[in-house]
């Protein structure tokens, strides 16, 4: 079984403590990533609560990924399409 990395971070004034067997390099642009949502919606609507924003958050972050998906899956179709 790998060894678990730890990190503690910051996301809306809330500590965190991040394990997993991910790099620290990879746990730090994760809780980057998760960071630069949570402020970009405080900035827009800092009257919301916590568990919104980080609602809010999660849910650009899943329509960042099903549009990455998306256009990965239009590459693998264009590349086939291609040979």
């Amino acid at each position: 079984m790998a060894e678990k990395n730890v990190l503690r971070v910051n996301l809306d004034g809330t500590v965190y403590t991040l394990k997993g067997e991910a790099s620290m390099e990879r746990l730090r642009e994760i809780s980057y990533l998760v960071d630069k949502k949570i402020s970009g919606i405080r900035a827009l609507a800092p009257g919301y609560s916590s568990g919104k924003v980080a609602m809010l958050a999660a849910l650009q972050l899943a329509e960042d990924m099903l549009t990455l998906q998306d256009e990965y899956m239009d590459l693998i179709s264009a590349a086939d399409i291609a040979n």
